[in-house]
């Protein structure tokens, strides 16, 4: 199966065009429609999610946290 990628708006009626060059007639097509996400959103819920979880690891050894996680998991 062949993959194309373009961008394109879908029109008040609901109708999607596909641009010129695409051989798509009566061939039967898989579509993904992904909402984009406008640059200001994607920033500030990114900002939301560093202010939220930023330094939650500070100070702490993953290793030693591994190694008290497997000694309870296993009653050791």
């Amino acid at each position: 199966m062949e993959a194309y990628k373009f961008k394109t708006k879908v029109s008040a009626d609901g109708t999607i065009v596909v641009p010129e060059g695409f051989d798509v007639k009566n061939k039967e097509v898989e579509v993904i429609i992904l909402d984009e996400i406008k640059q200001s959103e994607q920033r500030k819920s990114m900002k939301s999610f560093l202010d939220k979880y930023s330094g939650i690891l500070k100070g702490m050894d993953p290793d030693k946290a591994k190694e008290e996680y497997f000694k309870e998991k296993h009653g050791l």
